[in-house]
């Protein structure tokens, strides 16, 4: 058997974790931003502090101040379950919710926003506030963020989305889905984790104050009241559920009436770090991949049959909301590297920015400084954050794994782009793909079939796999854990 094919068969039969696909590379081949006293530029400059130490290095990349901004907010890196992260989740978060911490990293995020003073006005066409449970927040703080941030930059033209837990959008101590339904910009909409409809699942994970059934339909009908659209979350492949459990929430879903519906299988195994990796009864009672992927294929078309169009490789959106001016499109343009730069606010918060012309980019991750005082006084980004330097191979491959979260590749950009033909460039890896029956090529486009949509990340993998390897040699070589929060993460994360 040919290397390549053994290759992406070892990688199909590891978790399905979609985390490339978020961002290549991943977390453990940055490196750190800068040195004790000096800070790294959007533009990938390093600029020496006031001792000099150390040697300045020039603009990597040329800022492109034409380029539409996604704004990603994340005020705080916390959440209120009951059971520690939900018992499945590998979100990098900070624990549980305490009030001093959050405010901390709201201080954080609130510097953040000021800093983005320090780039040219540019129009906005996203806003995110998201990051651990972000409707914790309460409404004044929610506002403050937004107002400096609309001081800077042009938000009328911008899909402002508050992301958090179903519960909280109907407390009547901080109004706010009244806030973001009164916002200046075009669209306005929340993502609420609903994750599974069954009680004892809501249970299990600790999310039973989170809401139920009756919580979610009470959200949909004082959002749609307000002029917002909903997105809603869900998990399937818990363990020991069955396909008809998984279709039922994905059937009460549609009658809610959400006007996205987003789709992830559990990732769970041992070793991960979460606390349901540490069940065996737990871990044993999960589905193979292909299993996995037979339940993942049956509930795509149950979505699809439900009049939804499938728009990345997880969101399905309402054929409504799809065909208007309320179309969902965050997720979408942050899929689209080509055209928009991304900044990320506070804790954990990740920025990209791509010099098309010079066929480069710059990515700056936000860490934490070690006490909770400095966060309000460090500016991005420095000793405690990380870098990556895009040369024209990572490009390329920052611009080929971002686009597969859309299920395709549109051949033509990357001919007109990097003057290459991305077929002939991975001709191994798309045979081999391709055989295993997980992609479609063309002449125009590369996309993935549905089955390859469940394998995305073996198929992402290999193609970055020859690269990463020479980049892991120079990179910080930690894993996720130490990159981002070494004291309140799991070591599952990386």
């Amino acid at each position: 058997m040919h290397p390549t094919v053994d290759a992406l068969r070892a990688r199909m039969d590891r978790p399905q974790r979609h985390r490339l696909l978020h961002g290549y590379p991943m977390a453990p081949l940055l490196r750190r931003a800068a040195h004790k006293g000096a800070r790294r530029l959007a533009d990938g400059a390093l600029e020496l502090g006031k001792d000099g130490a150390g040697a300045p290095e020039p603009a990597w990349i040329t800022l492109d101040h034409t380029r539409p901004l996604l704004v990603g907010i994340l005020p705080h890196a916390q959440c209120t379950p009951t059971v520690e992260g939900c018992g499945f989740c590998t979100f990098p978060h900070g624990g549980r919710y305490d009030q001093l911490l959050s405010r901390g990293q709201q201080m954080l995020a609130r510097h953040d926003v000021e800093q983005l003073a320090q780039l040219p006005r540019r129009q906005v066409a996203a806003v995110y506030f998201g990051g651990g449970t972000a409707n914790l927040v309460r409404e004044e703080a929610l506002r403050d963020l937004f107002d400096r941030l609309t001081r800077h930059h042009d938000v009328a033209h911008a899909e402002v989305t508050l992301e958090g837990v179903p519960a909280l959008f109907l407390t009547t101590f901080s109004d706010r889905l009244g806030w973001l339904a009164d916002l200046p910009a075009a669209h306005k909409r929340i993502s609420m984790g609903i994750q599974t409809f069954a009680p004892d699942w809501l249970e299990r994970m600790g999310r039973r104050a989170f809401g139920d059934a009756g919580t979610f339909a009470r959200v949909v009908k004082r959002a749609r009241r307000r002029g917002l659209t909903v997105s809603g979350d869900l998990l399937f492949d818990l363990p020991g559920q069955t396909l008809e459990d998984m279709r039922e929430d994905v059937r009460r879903a549609v009658e809610l009436g959400l006007d996205q519906v987003c789709v992830y299988h559990l990732v769970l195994y041992a070793g991960l770090g979460t606390p349901w990796s540490k069940d065996p009864a737990l871990v044993a009672a999960m589905p193979d991949n292909e299993a996995a992927c037979q339940h993942w294929l049956q509930l795509r078309d149950d979505l699809l049959a439900a009049g939804y169009v499938q728009t990345t490789l997880t969101n399905f959106e309402r054929c409504e909301a799809h065909d208007g001016p309320r179309r969902f499109v965050y997720e979408e343009h942050s899929f689209t590297p080509e055209r928009y730069d991304a900044v990320g606010c506070g804790l954990h918060g990740i920025s990209t920015f791509l010099d098309v012309g010079g066929r480069r980019a710059v990515k700056l991750v936000r860490g934490a400084p070690q006490y909770l005082n400095r966060w309000a006084l460090e500016p991005p980004w420095t000793e405690h954050d990380y870098v990556f330097l895009y040369d024209e191979e990572d490009t390329l491959l920052l611009h080929v794994t971002r686009s597969l979260a859309r299920a395709r590749l549109d051949l033509c950009v990357v001919r007109e782009r990097f003057g290459l033909d991305a077929a002939e460039r991975f001709a191994g890896e798309l045979a081999a793909c391709a055989e295993a029956g997980l992609v479609v090529l063309n002449d125009r486009e590369l996309s993935l079939t549905p089955r390859g949509m469940f394998f995305a990340d073996a198929v992402v993998g290999l193609l970055a796999a020859g690269r990463a390897a020479v980049v892991r040699q120079h990179a910080a070589g930690q894993h996720t854990l130490g990159l981002i929060e070494r004291r309140a993460m799991y070591d599952g994360m990386g």
